[in-house]
């Protein structure tokens, strides 16, 4: 499933070479690729895990947004390191590609505070 987490404020961004930087750092044996092209919404790409816990992410070239296909584990996970990246004054909001819910991210939220945020 696709989720994507978005800070709800259009004068903050997290450059390329910010993430790139931060996903590298923070996550061992992540495979990432900055691309250049007609899709602002896949600045940077990455891959990370096998199997049930494989994600794929890509970030909008504002760093405004992530979209994160996988399982609701890895997501919850990425989205707390990425609330983390965020200034605590900032609102994110996660939710799936459908829309068919959403929910605010609070600074501090765990992983199991997130994954417990999904429908069903």
């Amino acid at each position: 499933m696709t989720y994507l987490a978005l800070v709800q404020d259009d004068d903050w961004t997290l450059s390329k070479d910010d993430l790139v930087q931060a996903l590298r750092a923070d996550w061992q044996m992540i495979e990432v690729d900055v691309l250049s092209g007609d899709d602002p919404a896949r600045g940077v790409v990455w891959s990370h895990g096998r199997g049930g816990s494989r994600i794929e992410g890509s970030a909008h070239e504002s760093g405004q947004c992530i979209y994160l296909d996988g399982q609701e584990r890895p997501v919850a996970e990425f989205v707390a390191w990425y609330r983390r990246l965020v200034p605590s004054e900032r609102t994110i909001i996660l939710c799936d590609d459908t829309y068919s819910f959403d929910a605010v991210i609070e600074p501090g939220s765990s992983v199991d505070q997130i994954q417990g945020l999904f429908p069903g």
